[in-house]
């Protein structure tokens, strides 16, 4: 019988030897996902609507594609803490360039090319300086943050031009304007990881670093890539917050810090590098997002959602974890 082969970081199967340890966890998420669908269609009858589901879509966006960007850092071993400063930093500069006047593409050309910096300065401090990735993007972080409060100076800046707000508000037909960025960039991130030789060498390195490195790869360069990735992705969240929200403000960034990491670990891709992928993401995503609009549908105080949202980060570790011990 011919081979089929379904590597759990690219997102295919094998049929050489079904063991159901190694796929358990990936049958869990898709338990979760539809288990929360099912028990918040029973608990609310607004839930499984037209209106409901592609606002669920909406808000899933942005941390869709902060998780994008975190699977490539996390595939290689990596950690990225400063894509919520990030988020901020380019947020909140296109936003002032747009209210002194900046043509909007160039505000946004701007502020990415800063989430671009930023991401370059965390592969150098990685990469190159050899720094521990949670060190040094903790450091970066602040550092991102800290100019968005400069930038700002307290204050936060509301009205912006109506045909930047169409990127966060806007439709095409009936579905939103951000949630056809996100299929974009996800379908351009799997095939990135997928069907290209640098993809591999992501999980390459990821997998065994020192044996990437003696079979040729660039790894320095490859570092280098996926953090500046990783940042551009982050901007381009924040832009959209931005657009979504009609408002710039420092800060606006930090609940998705954790929350990307958690949605990436939660979706299968391994905190210790080279397994996963943009899928399982993306599922990470969806399920944190059911959550929270599944609390706000029943009425859920913001306090006690915290907590889940706590206890749900908890879960994500934990599985992981199982399924390095399954694994071994």
């Amino acid at each position: 019988m011919k081979e089929q082969r379904i590597a759990l970081a690219q997102g295919r199967w094998t049929l050489e030897k079904f063991d159901l340890r190694r796929y358990l966890p990936s049958l869990i998420r898709w338990f979760v996902l539809v288990g929360l669908v099912v028990v918040l269609t029973i608990l609310n009858e607004y839930f499984f609507t037209w209106n409901n589901i592609i606002n669920v879509l909406r808000q899933a966006t942005i941390l869709t594609i902060v998780s994008v960007g975190l699977t490539t850092v996390l595939l290689t071993g990596g950690m990225d803490l400063s894509v919520g400063g990030t988020m901020a930093l380019v947020g909140c500069l296109a936003a002032q360039l747009m209210k002194a006047g900046v043509p909007i593409p160039l505000a946004v050309v701007i502020g990415l090319a800063a989430a671009c910096l930023v991401g370059l300065l965390n592969g150098i401090l990685v990469g190159t300086l050899d720094l521990p990735p949670f060190v040094a993007t903790y450091g970066t972080y602040w550092i991102t943050e800290g100019a968005a409060m400069i930038l700002m100076r307290g204050a936060i800046i509301f009205g912006l031009p109506r045909s930047f707000r169409i990127v966060g508000t806007g439709y095409v037909g009936a579905i939103p304007v951000p949630v056809i960025i996100t299929a974009v960039l996800i379908v351009l991130g799997h095939l990135f990881l997928t069907k290209t030789a640098a993809g591999r060498d992501i999980y390459f390195v990821g997998s065994n670093r020192d044996a990437a490195y003696y079979s040729g790869v660039r790894v320095r360069k490859t570092l280098l890539s996926v953090y500046v990735f990783s940042a551009l992705m982050a901007g381009i969240a924040g832009l959209i917050m931005t657009a979504r929200l009609d408002a710039a403000q420092a800060g606006m960034g930090q609940p998705f810090v954790l929350q990307g990491v958690a949605a990436v670990i939660m979706g299968g891709t391994s905190r210790i590098g080279g397994e996963g992928g943009i899928p399982g993401s993306v599922i990470g995503a969806m399920i944190l997002t059911l959550v929270v609009n599944g609390m706000n549908l029943l009425g859920v105080s913001s306090l006690a959602q915290t907590l889940v949202v706590g206890l749900v980060i908890l879960f994500a570790v934990s599985l992981d974890q199982l399924r390095l011990r399954w694994t071994d």
